[in-house]
């Protein structure tokens, strides 16, 4: 199943059915959830982390996988907890690394023709990556972190503050500044 055939049942019941499934054990179940999340959990880590998004992600899933059998709630529950987890792993890896992320361009072919990408997917994917890439320049990294699980995740206001640790009006109040900042940033460029 491709990313837009997915989003076609976002929500619904067929996405609930499906993790319960792979809640179970069910490796086709597990292999859809992984289609139809692991587009969105990439935009996600690589507006937070470009260089290491790949090997991030691959964490996140192991995790994931080995947490599923106890994992209770709906697709929506699925989401966050994913999304949580990768917030997580992306946390744990700037530690490792000792750095905050910083944006950087793809500087050669061999990086282009390692995105895991279909070739007739290529170019929009690049272009979904590049406007990922430019919605969080110049954010503070808690209002990219706030915006990118809004936009990108597609968490509401109250999931996104239970995964980051704050009140639903702070991250509404962070969401707006981001918001403020950027319609700022994209008037001047006008």
């Amino acid at each position: 199943m491709t990313e837009p055939a997915a989003r076609g049942y976002e929500g619904s019941a067929e996405l609930g059915r499906t993790v319960e499934r792979a809640r179970q054990g069910d490796e086709d179940a597990i292999t859809e959830l992984y289609r139809h999340f692991n587009p969105p959990l990439l935009r996600f880590l690589k507006g937070r982390l470009p260089s290491a998004a790949e090997d991030v992600a691959a964490e996140v899933w192991v995790s994931v996988a080995k947490g599923l059998t106890t994992f209770q709630g709906d697709d929506r529950d699925f989401r966050a907890w994913l999304f949580a987890t990768a917030r997580r792993r992306s946390i744990d890896h700037l530690r490792r690394m000792g750095r905050r992320p910083r944006l950087k361009q793809m500087e050669s072919a061999e990086e282009l023709a390692s995105l895991s990408v279909e070739p007739s997917q290529a170019g929009e994917q690049l272009e979904v990556d590049e406007a990922v890439r430019e919605l969080v320049a110049g954010l503070s990294q808690e209002q990219a972190e706030v915006l990118l699980l809004r936009v990108v995740a597609g968490l509401s206001s109250e999931e996104v503050a239970h995964i980051v640790g704050k009140s639903e009006g702070t991250v509404r109040v962070i969401q707006h500044r981001a918001i403020k900042r950027l319609a700022e940033k994209f008037q001047k460029g006008m």
